[in-house]
């Protein structure tokens, strides 16, 4: 890597200042988490503004700044694809789901999405699945540290390995402590920076930056293959035809269905807030996949590096001051960060509230809600969280190709399972527990047979027929899951017996009167 002593210097003086940061922001977390709900949610803790900019960071991730510029430098313009499609289903996703999860969850307590499914469709069972399918989190905190272990070793000239066990140093740092008001505080300060180097990233693209011509110059001095003129490739899976690239879309309206995204929607501070808040988020969220124009940058100046996914800290060290390199560097690297930290956050609730306090307690004739349970849960929680970074670094020690497409192989999992019952569940309140079920196992099956058998390595066709693209691209496989698992649900929902009238009075108190389906919205 072409790091430069002077960057290395500046970057650990940036470093330094952010360390001192998010410990102070850890500390400030923690005087405000006194229960497991505060740890696991920060119910109500805060309002649209940093919110918004803490949403649209954890959506982003390490993925935005380093694995899609990275299939740019490898792809060229068609990448463009996946970072502007993306964002519009994911924030269609939020448009479609955020108000009633608010509100619901916040009457049942839920602390978690699969929280919320158990509690909306009042079913442990429901509980218990979802919340052994979102293990699948784990490929993503995985993704995370690898991108950070390349920024500590492009900007700050740490080696790649022990750079993975310095990000999750960083971590504990202020996650064990603060929890969740920790976690959406420095995601709300890293979001606003992010924003501001995507309009650096454009801005350096539009102007041309190394060359003289602007944007066609640009275009020029990269292989034909990569210009704006080459929309798709059949021996590429990400973009093999239109049909896959739509299903990138599909895909994407299932991501706000994750753990570590959907309950960020708790910590509003109330559902009069939702409109404002998801303006802020979608406008810095459509701002911020614009990172990929640097890839393309790199790309046409001829930047070589070992790993595509550095285009970006190296576009940095290789054309800007090396002052302003080192910042934009540790700026991203808390970028990275901002996204790990919810994840992490997340799968922790897994084991202290959706296995432990809202499964195994209940299980033994205990009580959910007593302050021992609490006490115990948030324990296991901060225990829980350290033992979840700690495997993720130990998982990557090897880097992975192209992190935009490792980490879906986890994602893919949760959007194909949950997506049924998160969102019919969410639109229609009369959707049954059994056509929940139906729809989390059909769309998780499709899934894994089209895409996590290929890449274990157990067939690559049935019957004859190859599972290509699909088997390769996790996006596509994923709109499959998503549309299966949604019609699966609402066709179940029309075969079985619907839930009671009472069960969806109690289910969705403040935001059903009605006695035989159809919502009237409560004033907030």
């Amino acid at each position: 890597m072409p790091t430069t002593d002077a960057v290395v210097t500046y970057g650990w003086l940036f470093l330094a200042f952010y360390l001192v940061v998010i410990a102070g922001l850890g500390y400030w977390g923690w005087k405000r988490t006194g229960t497991q709900d505060d740890y696991a949610t920060a119910r109500g803790g805060f309002g649209f503004l940093a919110l918004g900019f803490a949403y649209a960071a954890t959506v982003a991730s390490g993925s935005t700044f380093m694995g899609i510029p990275g299939m740019a430098y490898d792809m060229g313009f068609k990448a463009g694809y996946y970072a502007l499609i993306y964002p519009i289903g994911a924030y269609l996703g939020i448009m479609l789901v955020a108000r009633i999860t608010k509100k619901v969850g916040d009457e049942a307590g839920s602390q978690s999405i699969p929280d919320f499914l158990g509690d909306r469709f009042k079913s442990p069972v429901i509980r218990l699945m979802a919340s052994l399918v979102a293990l699948f989190l784990l490929f993503y905190v995985m993704s995370q540290i690898v991108a950070a272990g390349w920024m500590f070793d492009t900007i700050l000239g740490i080696d790649y390995t022990v750079g993975i066990w310095a990000a999750a140093g960083m971590l504990l740092l202020y996650l064990t402590l603060g929890g969740s008001h920790a976690d959406i505080i420095t995601d709300a300060v890293q979001g606003a920076i992010m924003v501001g180097i995507t309009i650096l990233i454009f801005a350096m693209f539009l102007t041309g930056w190394g060359f003289d011509g602007g944007v066609s110059a640009v275009n020029a001095n990269l292989d034909a293959g990569q210009q704006w003129d080459t929309h798709t490739d059949s021996e590429n899976p990400i973009f093999a035809n239109w049909w896959v690239i739509f299903l990138l879309f599909v895909g994407h309206i299932g991501f706000t269905a994750q753990p570590h995204l959907g309950n960020k929607f708790f910590a509003i501070k109330g559902t009069q807030y939702m409109k404002k808040f998801f303006i802020v988020a979608a406008v810095a969220g459509m701002t911020l996949p614009l990172m990929f124009l640097g890839g393309v940058l790199g790309a046409a100046q001829g930047i070589e590096i070992a790993d595509p996914d550095a285009i970006i800290p190296v576009l940095f060290i290789e054309t800007l001051p090396a002052v302003f390199a080192a910042f934009l560097g540790v700026a991203i690297l808390s970028a990275i960060i901002s996204t790990a930290d919810g994840l992490i956050i997340s799968v922790a609730q897994i084991f202290a509230n959706d296995l432990y306090r809202k499964t195994y307690v209940p299980w033994k004739g205990g009580d959910p809600s007593s302050p021992a349970v609490n006490q115990r849960a948030l324990l296991i929680s901060r225990v829980a969280t350290v033992v979840v970074t700690i495997v993720a670094v130990a998982a990557v020690m090897t880097p992975p190709q192209y992190l935009s497409v490792f980490m879906w192989i986890g994602i893919g999992g949760i959007i194909s399972a949950y997506s049924g019952p998160y969102f019919v569940g969410s639109l229609d309140e009369s959707t049954s527990k059994k056509a929940a079920i139906i729809g989390f196992v059909a769309g998780f099956a499709v899934y894994a047979v089209i895409h996590l058998g290929p890449q274990m390595g157990l067939y690559d066709s049935i019957a004859g027929f190859s599972l290509f693209p699909y088997s390769e691209n996790p996006y596509a496989s994923s709109g499959i899951g998503f549309i299966v698992s949604c019609v699966s649900t609402y066709l179940g929902s029309k075969f079985t017996e619907p839930m009671a009238v009472e069960d969806r009075n109690e289910v969705f108190r403040g935001t059903t009167e009605l006695s035989d389906g159809g919502r009237v919205e409560s004033d907030d």
